[in-house]
Order: C-alpha cells, then structure tokens, then sequence
C-alpha cells in the first residue's frame, strides 16, 4: 500500500494525546485505585515518568524504521517469517483492542445512559461510524481530532475548575501508608493503558511529513494526555475517596455527577460522556485504520477500503464475544496491561535490540 497520506507534527500529537486520553480517561481510575488505594495519584506520576520511557523507545524505534511501517520494519529486521509472525500478532492484538473499545462503548450506554437499548444497537451504530471515518483514511480522523481539541479543551477545563472546590484531602492521608508495592503495581496499569498502547503510532509515523518533528510532537502528545490522566486519578481519590474510587466502573463519570453551582448547574455529567465518546471515536477509528494498514502489508494489497465492509461485521461480532458481560469485561484489567506492555513495549525491544546486533540503520524503502 503506497504512502500517499500525510499528515502534520501538530496532526500526530494530537493523535498521541487522543490515543493517550481515549476510553482511559473514563476507566482508568477505578484501576489503580483497587490496587494502590489513596496513593493510585502516587501511581499516576509514576506512570507518567515511567511513560516518557515508553515514548522514547517508540520515537526511537520509529527513526530507525526510516520511512518504513513497524511491521514492515519488523520482517526487515527479523526476517519475513519471524516478522510476519510478529505482524500477525500485532495485527491480532489491534483488532482485540479495537474490539474492546466498542464494547466499552456498549457497556457504558447500556449502563449507565440507555438502558433498555440492546447492547448490539449501540455496538452497530457506533461501529458504523468508525468504519465510515476509516474507509475516509488517516488525513479525515486526523483533521477531525484537529476540529475538535478545542472543544475537548474547553470541557476539560469545566470539567476540573468545577470539582476543585470538592477536593478532601484527608482522602489522601496518610501517604504511603502501605509501602511502595501497591504502588509499583498501580503504576503498571497507568504506563500500559495510556502509553504503551501508543505503539499503533509506529504505524502512521511514516505517514508525517516532516520527521524530524516526530519525537517532539510525541512527546509533547503523549505527555499532555498522560497529565489529563493523572488529574483525573487525583481528583477521583481526593473527592470520592479510594474506596469508591476502587468500586466504582467508571469514577469519573461518578465525579461528573458530584458538580453543583448554586443549585444551578447540575448534571452535566453529559459534558464527560462527550468528551470520553469523543476521544474514544477517535482513538478506536486509527485504531481500526491501522488494522488495515496491517492487514493490506501482510496480504500485499494496494488499498484497503474492500475490506473495511467485512472486518467491520467481524469487529461488531468481536466486540460481543470478547466478553460475556460486563462483570468479566472488566477483569480483563488484571491481564490486559501485560498484553499492552508485551506487544508493544516487548516487541519494540526486541527489533530495536536486533536491529542493533546487526548493526547501524537499514536502508530506508519507498512507500509502505
């Protein structure tokens, strides 16, 4: 499939940030907190320093793929059996992730918003735009995370300046309290779910114009959407306390509800619902793009859009089967991680690593 589509630096720090806030800004917090309680704050930082790390071994994978996809570059380190074996599992491991993100779709509507809706409408309908703004390609999705950041901005800012003055924080005392385990633990959670998923990147970097701009605009990208993150964990302790913070599915929908001006402004809840239907549409359509992308190089094709038809039905069908409701859904959170961390972290180690054994950059190859 031949690189046609570029976008901007600014384009692919948005899509960093996107990928980084995405469906993590609704679930994330119930997560560290079940496993470092009031220090899951503690854990988010952690998760921020450690994250960098990540970014920074994805930058570098990407300089050395020079011009090439990740999977591209993982049959001309690895060899074309061995890094086909690697493309599959990538690909594999993108379509689960997409899967599930249409799932956290459904289980949020049918909870908390539409309950007498079935689970499947919702799944259907969202799927459908997520295939429309994948057969549209890489330059629509990242045009329309750029159309709407500003508004993402501005309810993010709501969103905050309305729950400081809820902020108890005695919820957050004593600090520590039991030792740095809990915390280490809480802290794998908040490196995978929002930076070592941004290993689908490595798929588009080719796709920049300018690629010196590539590791800064990462950075940046990924570091915005780490500290929005983090914000959100603190304020969920803070305000609602680590033991509701760790029961509840969604925390921060929870704290949403808590937001009373003068008995004036209530319920807008709906402005979080938004922003997290937002950044999530935009996360799981390049997700579902670079599923394509992937499968079009294992299969050598010259474009993908035949495709997008069918891989959606299997996409709706995944999003059902992946789990049987949303109790077991949501145990996936003590494995998923480690998936994260493996096929993105521990594959991007081991080409890098490889690629070093064997010696100095690859020579670049025209086109993906």
């Amino acid at each position: 499939m031949k690189n046609l589509v570029l976008i901007n630096g600014r384009q692919f720090a948005l899509l960093a940030i996107y990928i980084t806030i995405g469906d993590t800004i609704l679930i994330l917090p119930a997560v560290p907190a079940q496993a470092a309680g009031r220090d899951a704050w503690i854990s988010a930082l952690l998760g921020i320093v450690f994250g960098i790390g990540v970014v920074l071994l994805y930058s570098t994978v990407g300089k050395r793929n020079a011009g090439r996809t990740f999977v591209d570059y993982a049959e001309t380190v690895l060899g074309r059996w061995l890094g086909g074996a690697v493309a599959c599992a990538f690909l594999g491991y993108i379509f689960l992730s997409s899967a599930a993100h249409v799932r956290e779709i459904g289980d949020f509507m049918t909870t908390q918003m539409m309950p007498e809706t079935p689970i499947h409408a919702i799944h259907i309908f969202y799927a459908a735009v997520v295939l429309l703004a994948v057969y549209l390609g890489l330059e629509c999705i990242a045009r329309t995370s750029e159309f709407f950041f500003p508004v993402l901005i501005l309810f993010l800012i709501v969103f905050v300046l309305f729950l400081v003055p809820s902020i108890e924080t005695s919820n957050l005392l004593p600090v520590m309290e039991n030792g740095l385990g809990p915390v280490m633990q809480g802290a794998v959670s908040t490196t995978a779910y929002p930076f070592a998923e941004l290993s689908v990147l490595l798929m588009v970097i080719p796709h920049v114009k300018n690629s010196g701009a590539i590791r800064g605009s990462f950075l940046k990208g990924a570091l915005f959407g780490g500290v929005v993150i983090a914000l959100i964990i603190f304020l969920s302790i803070s305000i609602l306390g680590q033991d509701l913070a760790a029961r509840n599915m969604y925390p921060s929908y929870a704290l949403a509800k808590k937001i009373d001006v003068g008995q004036f402004l209530q319920r807008i809840e709906v402005i979080l619902a938004f922003m997290w239907l937002l950044t999530s549409f935009i996360k799981t359509s390049l997700y579902f793009y670079v599923f394509h992308m992937t499968l079009a190089h294992l299969f050598r094709l010259q474009q993908y859009r035949s495709m997008v038809l069918p891989s959606g039905v299997l996409l709706v069908a995944m999003s059902v089967l992946i789990s049987p409701n949303i109790n077991h859904f949501q145990q996936m959170n003590d494995y998923w991680p480690y998936m994260d961390l493996t096929l993105g972290v521990g594959t991007s180690l081991l080409l890098l690593a490889v690629g070093f054994i064997r010696g100095g950059s690859l020579s670049p190859k025209q086109g993906t």
